[in-house]
């Protein structure tokens, strides 16, 4: 569930920005069950192991709250999160947040 509303659209839309890294900010050790991003409009960044965005369950993921650094290779991005901040659903959907392709084709909101 999205911390506060979106200032934007109410509901975080999130666009697929592509796969990415995950590192435990504490340890650096590699989270491999974190593989994709997403960001809104406002600036909220989302992190998971599935694909919502076409209809596949969330699994784990972590929020804005979770990002502790951040940095980009080419168009690898490596995110360094706390890993107590890290929640697991099999939904595809999540309140307060839609799950949308990089091109903006959105499914329903959660």
């Amino acid at each position: 569930m999205a911390i506060a509303p979106c200032p934007i659209y109410g509901n975080h839309k999130m666009l697929s920005r592509g796969d990415c890294s995950v590192v435990d900010a504490d340890t650096g050790q590699e989270i491999d069950s974190l593989v994709g991003w997403y960001q809104c409009d406002c600036g909220e960044r989302f992190i998971c192991g599935g694909w919502p965005h076409f209809g596949g369950a969330i699994t784990d993921y972590c929020t804005e709250g979770a990002i502790k650094g951040y940095g980009n290779i080419s168009s690898l991005y490596l995110f360094e999160v706390d890993s107590n901040l890290i929640y697991y659903t099999d939904s595809s959907t999540l309140p307060g947040y839609q799950f949308c392709t990089s091109d903006g084709n959105c499914r329903a909101a959660g």
